[in-house]
């Protein structure tokens, strides 16, 4: 006689691997956007994913599949345990700071005006011309 598994069994694993499924995508699409919020080098997105998807693993009830929890701790948790390995990777010695791509100062905060506005060659020789004789 043949012994097949009970077809509860095999819905029941079948139920676990579509689950676990779920979760492997949920912890990529929420470390994607986290290292997007936190301006992570577009390189290092997929590192980060697999980690933070290890992480998650690791630690079931800290994640919620319905809120991405916006915080910079598991960037810089990610960065303490594998960063000096993806700069060799990428930088070679010359290494970089850190795994964000720019400042993550606001850009509110920074002066984008470049100072005074250009003028053209004509309003600078017309500018020129008034000082020269006095129409200023």
């Amino acid at each position: 006689m043949i012994d097949n598994p009970l077809p509860d069994q095999v819905m029941a694993e079948k139920d676990q691997i579509h689950l676990d499924r779920n979760f492997e995508y949920a912890t990529f699409e929420h470390a994607i956007e986290i290292a997007k919020h936190y301006n992570v080098h577009s390189e290092f997105h997929e590192h980060f994913a697999e980690w933070y998807h290890d992480y998650m693993t690791q630690n079931p009830h800290l994640f919620d599949p319905t809120c991405i929890h916006l915080d910079s701790d598991y960037i810089d948790d990610w960065w303490e345990e594998c960063g000096e390995n993806l700069i060799e990777d990428k930088w070679g010695e010359l290494g970089n700071s850190g795994p964000y791509e720019i400042d993550p100062t606001p850009q509110h905060l920074y002066d984008d005006t470049g100072g005074e506005p250009p003028i053209s060659a004509e309003e600078r020789r017309d500018a020129e011309f008034r000082k020269k004789y006095g129409w200023a």
